[in-house]
């Protein structure tokens, strides 16, 4: 049997599905012409078993079938993986519900959150196989006293025998109806606590916690400090918003938590309008991760900025200290125009288009993942009384997704994901994860 990849490019989006999953995925590479098929997905499908989903919540009315089977369907990257959850074909389906998203992933954690998107998340241990349902946090009043999360993705923290998971949330100001910020709290759950009070699937615990450390200018009116991503490290949480810096928690200290703010890289920091935000779409730009025990951090610089070109935008690392106070560049920078330069790119024939949703690899220093789309524009067949056409449409031609050598400036493989092109690749859609080290043998 085929040991898994040490980490794989997770699509965010899973499906519940009543019918049998093939364990062979068709994609393209740049090393065959033909079909790779791939065996990690047989593997891993064959280690996973039948599982009852945890949790005293009405399972249906949340969109959660009691019993499923969870299946990854592995591939090395830059090939994309995939994880189903088979649904029990002779059990009646309360409710079929049609994906969920991964939010979070550490170590051998998943989180995901259901399509309905009630405060409800399903947890999946892949070193028990295990599926338990987390509930909402403790808040049902609504209105202005109702808790609203700094970010969409719940934490976790591994222990020696325990995991945590950790939500940073605020509330409104009553006179102001903007956020309170800097007022905020922290709540936990933990897998102990779900063990020692079934009744109700375990608690969320809220901290001393009543103010985070933010700058000033972040917390409002017109700049927030909102969290795109984070990930954990030696029991420590790093919340992200990737255009101003890292929200440091050390959950596990005594006393704590005890909590920290990081800024970006000097020149890095962007102040954007909190009603326009999401139009920056910052995961398509920058990311962060943990490379083998460092904190670096990825960004094409000059994307989407007036008066620059997209052959200039530069594509720079940095590495944070480990005391985590001093960021250094880490690789030379390079130009999206020496990008489609390079002999490798062009030996490839693929095209010079911006890549986008850069994600480093955990397990490889210097190597980097991202995504190229070919889109055209064209106008709609509708026209308006007066004969004009109604605007115009995207339409996808071509999707790519690279595995690349920053220092070499040498793309080193590439996958077309899927026969027809899609628009859904322009959105930040994998996952880097090394959870596959952690899958039952």
């Amino acid at each position: 049997m085929a040991a898994p990849p040490p980490l794989v490019l997770l699509d965010r989006i899973t499906h519940f599905v009543k019918e049998a999953i093939t364990t062979t995925t068709a994609t393209y590479d740049s090393s065959s012409s033909e079909e790779k098929k791939e065996e990690y997905g047989a593997a891993a499908a064959a280690a996973m078993g039948w599982t009852r989903v945890a949790g005293s919540c009405p399972l249906a009315v949340r969109g959660i079938n009691p019993v499923m089977k969870p299946v990854p369907v592995l591939a090395d990257p830059p090939r994309p993986s995939s994880l189903y959850f088979l649904l029990p074909p002779d059990e009646p389906v309360h409710i079929r519900p049609s994906s969920a998203e991964i939010s979070t992933t550490h170590k051998g954690i998943l989180v995901l959150r259901t399509i309905l998107n009630d405060g409800y998340k399903l947890l999946y241990d892949v070193t028990t196989n295990a599926l338990t349902v987390i509930p909402p946090l403790p808040d049902s009043r609504g209105g202005l006293h109702a808790l609203v999360p700094l970010g969409c993705y719940t934490a976790v923290v591994v222990g020696d025998d325990d995991y945590i998971f950790a939500d940073i949330v605020t509330s409104y100001d009553e006179e102001t109806f903007d956020l309170a910020l800097p007022q905020a709290n922290i709540f936990t759950w933990s897998s102990s606590s779900s063990k020692n009070i079934a009744a109700d699937n375990g608690r969320w615990v809220q901290s001393s916690v009543s103010q985070i450390p933010l700058p000033a200018h972040i917390c409002g009116p017109d700049y927030h400090f909102q969290i795109d991503m984070n990930f954990s490290f030696h029991g420590r949480i790093f919340w992200v918003d990737l255009l101003q810096g890292i929200l440091l928690c050390d959950l596990l200290e005594e006393g704590g938590p005890n909590l920290n703010f990081i800024s970006l890289p000097d020149g890095c920091c962007i102040d954007v309008h909190r009603n326009l935000r999401h139009t920056l779409q910052p995961l398509c730009k920058r990311s962060m991760a943990c490379v083998s025990g460092v904190i670096k951090f990825v960004a094409l610089v000059g994307y989407d900025q007036t008066g620059c070109s997209d052959d200039k935008v530069m594509l720079k690392t940095w590495a944070l200290s480990p005391d985590f106070k001093l960021w250094t560049e880490d690789t030379t920078a390079l130009s999206v125009g020496d990008i489609w330069a390079s002999e490798s790119f062009n030996q490839m024939g693929l095209p010079h288009v911006m890549p986008i949703s850069p994600m480093l690899s955990m397990t490889e220093d210097g190597i980097m993942y991202a995504i190229l789309n070919v889109i055209d524009m064209e106008p709609l067949e509708q026209l308006n009384d007066f004969g004009e056409c109604l605007g115009n449409r995207l339409v996808p031609k071509a999707n790519y997704i690279i595995r690349f050598d920053i220092r070499q400036n040498k793309v080193l493989s590439y996958t077309i994901p899927s026969k027809e092109a899609e628009l859904r690749w322009m959105q930040h859609t994998l996952l880097a994860t090394d959870f596959t080290a952690y899958l039952q043998s």
